[in-house]
């Protein structure tokens, strides 16, 4: 048995109007096709549905049982289009973000917050990790936008410009090279705080310092900027790390800046998605949004 929208559309029409020729013309078709419609929904009901009167259909008994169930579909058929046809049910569900560690905390944790006040329909999952994990999310389709800060080369990705950003080299305060501008070659074999593999941060210095042969060693390794400048402020060594995550501790001269001659580490942030996964309306919002709110500049 298939019994269709369209014959309890009809099915309803008539009962309304008690006529086949009225009802015709309230679901826009021609008479014998109404009837037609009409007649095979009783045939798969295996069930008359009507007894006429005079000029008139009225309802039996099996007909009675029928259009408050068949008035019910039809209205729930609407609640699902007005649903999906409305510009809020555009922004509305959740939206899976993934985003390396820089961008997650200091960036997109503040914007995802006030999209999410504004659009009370929407929710944003934000997943904060390394480049090469966000990379992941990604590719697996478990994130449909992720938010990088070093390199991705897959051919599967789409990457697009984002934002600018600079990183850093700190030290304690108390340290001889603390707030001085220096040669490359007095950085050779001093010992280094370092981002763990995978991230962006961590492949960006090291490519640079490599270009100039600083031969960093490598005496520590933590996941997160907070664990870096703990290792730094306990005089672990040297550290490198966006000057979004520095501007609480220099203003408070927790840390100190040392400059590197001929050391350029202004790198770019990269928004990127999947190639065969077309963006979503909330996600396209959320980009919007992101970028008016953090007033950022690819």
């Amino acid at each position: 048995m298939r019994i269709t929208l369209k014959q309890l559309a009809i099915f309803e029409a008539v009962a309304r109007s008690g006529q086949v020729a009225r009802a015709a013309e309230l679901v826009n078709l021609s008479a014998p096709a109404t009837s037609m419609a009409l007649g095979e929904l009783e045939k798969q009901l295996d069930a008359r549905l009507f007894e006429r009167v005079g000029n008139r259909l009225r309802l039996n008994s099996q007909g009675s049982l029928l259009l408050p169930l068949a008035t019910e579909a039809l209205h729930k058929v609407e609640q699902i289009e007005h649903l999906f046809s409305s510009p809020e049910a555009q922004l509305s569900g959740t939206l899976n973000v993934a985003a390396s560690s820089t961008i997650g905390n200091y960036l997109l944790a503040k914007s995802t917050v006030a999209f999410c006040q504004q659009f009370t329909a929407s929710m944003v999952d934000l997943n904060i990790n390394n480049t090469q994990a966000v990379i992941n999310a990604v590719l697996e389709f478990r994130a449909e936008v992720g938010f990088i800060e070093g390199q991705c080369l897959d051919s599967r990705i789409k990457v697009e410009a984002w934002h600018k950003d600079r990183l850093l080299v700190f030290c304690h305060p108390g340290h001889p090279l603390a707030g001085q501008m220096i040669e490359p070659k007095e950085l050779r074999g001093l010992p280094w705080v370092m981002r763990e593999a995978g991230s962006g941060t961590r492949e960006y210095f090291i490519n640079a310092a490599n270009t100039l042969d600083l031969q960093p060693i490598e005496k520590f390794s933590f996941s997160t900027p907070d664990a870096i400048k703990q290792a730094v402020r306990q005089g672990a060594g040297l550290a490198v790390l966006s000057e979004l995550t520095l501007e609480k501790e220099l203003s408070r001269k927790e840390l100190a800046i040392i400059e590197v001659k001929g050391l350029t580490l202004a790198r770019q942030f990269y928004r990127i998605r999947h190639k065969s996964r077309n963006p979503t309306a909330l996600c396209d919002a959320f980009n919007q949004f992101s970028q008016r709110f953090l007033n950022l500049a690819p």
